[in-house]
C-alpha cells in the first residue's frame, strides 16, 4: 500500500476503531480490542505514517500489517460502525498535517 489516498483511508479506519474501543471502555462497556491488539494496530499506524512522511530516508520507512485475525476484527468493527452510523467517525484524523 503506497498510494497516499489508500494510506490516509487506512489511517482513518484504524483511528476510528481504536477511538470506538476507547469510547466503549470509557462508558464501562466491554472493550473491542485487547491491549496487545491495540499495540499491533498502533504499530501499523506508525508504519503507515513512516511511509507518507517526506522526512524519512528510504531506509527508515517501516512496513507492518496486522495479522489476518486482527484484520478480520478491524473490518468487523468498521462494519458495525457503518451499520450503526456511529457519530464519532473521523474521515481523516491527519488532514491538517503536511507529510
Amino acid at each position: 500500500m503506497n498510494d497516499k489516498t489508500q494510506i490516509d483511508q487506512r489511517l482513518s479506519d484504524l483511528h476510528n476503531v481504536l477511538y470506538y474501543c476507547s469510547e466503549q471502555q470509557k462508558h464501562g462497556r466491554i472493550h473491542v480490542f485487547k491491549t496487545c491488539e491495540r499495540i499491533c494496530i498502533n504499530q501499523e499506524r506508525g508504519a503507515l505514517l513512516s511511509q507518507i512522511s517526506k522526512e524519512n530516508f528510504p531506509s527508515e520507512v517501516r512496513y507492518y500489517k496486522v495479522t489476518a485475525a486482527l484484520e478480520a476484527k478491524v473490518k468487523l468493527t468498521l462494519e458495525k460502525l457503518e451499520q450503526t452510523s456511529w457519530g464519532n467517525l473521523i474521515q481523516n484524523p491527519f488532514e491538517n498535517e503536511n507529510y
